[in-house]
């Protein structure tokens, strides 16, 4: 099954599993606190099941965070950028040297665009001249 995810990662199966955890301690303790009531029949069962309700939501507590980290995070980022003028990847020389370039030869980094020519190990930064 394919669980629903909110933009900071959490699950709707996993929120269900939260709200569920919390209603079963708190009618654990219910069923705890109802011992102190005049007339409580069946002490002993009563106990039993409220400890038994605490300890599920209690485990669904630890477990479910655990659960939730196993999911595999996928991170996607997209950095355009606008150069000036026709700028051809394809047809870009080395600076240095004069050697055809690729694709594989432009990094950004720090927000720069950089120029790595693999021919003469040269490294410069592509500064954008004034559009105007």
């Amino acid at each position: 099954m394919k669980a629903l995810y909110n933009k900071r990662g959490a699950s709707a199966l996993g929120i269900l599993g939260y709200i569920i955890a919390v209603i079963l301690i708190l009618w654990g303790l219910i069923n705890l606190y109802s011992l102190a009531a005049p007339g409580a029949a069946n002490a002993t069962g009563r106990i039993i099941i409220g400890v038994i309700l605490i300890a599920i939501g209690a485990g669904l507590l630890f477990f479910i965070p655990k659960w939730e980290s196993r999911r595999p995070q996928q991170i996607e980022m997209t950095q355009k950028i606008d150069l000036a003028g026709d700028v051809n990847a394809e047809k870009m020389k080395c600076q240095n040297c004069g050697a055809d370039l690729d694709k594989n030869s432009v990094v950004v980094k720090a927000g720069g665009i950089f120029v790595n020519c693999p021919y003469c190990r040269g490294t410069y930064q592509i500064t954008e001249e004034p559009k105007w």
